[in-house]
Order: structure tokens, then sequence, then C-alpha cells
């Protein structure tokens, strides 16, 4: 991942397009990619880094999802029947597909890249899918390219940032208000299982 990095900041404005495709394969093949989200706020600042983070998640949700419903789908049943706890999301999902995806995307259940896998072999619907993981998982999106986009700020940008304590502050609020989105998804999804 540090060679991506050290190879996007060469690349100039083409970097950002290279960027996203290597974010998107890691996505597809599980890679973690929370060191690359954040090094999109470092390369890129917060606003094009989260861009090229939600739109390369999104791609690479997409095509997980299709080729988990597909593909893969015996498999991923499989796999399903490992986590009693999917297969009483997948009755409510049918039902509530987009608010549902929100919810499980604000509040991280099953790490990202597999779900995007299971979620394709459960009863919803792909739009309901797509656009509930990109609405979802979009504030932490920017919680973490934030992280990036800060660190740059108080180790290169040093003279023109604001006083580490500023930005301390916006985090601290920012991963509050995270806390309490992913409590509070959480608790609808266990009433969720309840109801089913």
């Amino acid at each position: 991942l540090e060679g991506v990095v050290q190879n996007v900041e060469e690349m100039g404005p083409s970097g950002l397009f290279y960027f996203g495709l290597v974010y998107t394969v890691a996505e597809i093949l599980a890679i973690p990619a929370i060191p690359l989200t954040a090094s999109a706020g470092y390369l890129f600042g917060t606003v094009q880094g989260t861009s090229v983070v939600l739109v390369s998640a999104s791609i690479a949700a997409a095509v997980s999802f299709i080729i988990g419903r597909t593909l893969l789908r015996s498999y991923v049943e499989e796999v399903l029947e490992e986590y009693p706890k999917f297969a009483k999301i997948d009755k409510a999902i049918g039902r509530e597909g987009f608010k549902l995806m929100v919810l499980l995307r604000l509040s991280p259940i099953f790490p990202f890249a597999l779900s995007n896998y299971l979620y394709g072999a459960t009863s919803v619907q792909f739009w309901p899918f797509f656009l509930g993981t990109l609405v979802g998982f979009t504030p932490g999106t920017i919680a973490y390219v934030s992280t990036g986009s800060i660190g740059k700020a108080l180790t290169l940008d040093s003279a023109s940032a604001y006083p580490w304590y500023a930005y301390a502050g916006g985090f601290a609020l920012l991963a509050i208000f995270l806390k309490v989105a992913a409590d509070v998804a959480t608790g609808i999804i266990e009433e969720l299982d309840d109801e089913v």
C-alpha cells in the first residue's frame, strides 16, 4: 500500500484514477481498505479523497454483490449458514431493503468487503442495496478520509494548519456522532431481529 501512495503522488492528476482503481480492486479482493481510505485524505484532501473512496467502494460493492448473487451464490449461501444473525436479517431485508442497508452500513455488524458478497445471496434487490450502502457508509468514509487529511495538515502543512486541538475537537465530535449513529442502528437492527 505504501508503494501505491508513492506512485499516486508522482502521477499528478491521473493519480486519482489510479488510486480509485487500486481501491476498487482491494475492496473486491476483501483487502482491508482503512489504510487506503486514510491515504485518500492525505493525498487528495477531504473532499476529493472522500469522493474517490465513495465512488471506488460503491463500484466494488456492486461488483461483489453481483458476484455473490451469481458466480459464488452456492458458496455464499454455505457461509451464511455460519451466521444465524444474518439469516434473521435476510427476512427483514426483503421488506425494508434500503432502510436496513443504511442501518447495516452505519452499524458495521459484518466486515464491509465480505458483507457485499453475503448481501448478494439475500433477498435485497440491487438498487436498495447499492443506494443504502452508499448512504450508510458515507459518514464513516468522511471520518477515515479526514484522519489522513488531518495527519497531513499536522505534519507537512503545520505552518498553515489550525492548532492541533481544533482538529482533535472536530474529530471527537465526528467520532461521537458515528458512535451514536452506530448504536441507534444496532438497536433498530436488534428490534428487527426480535420481530422476525
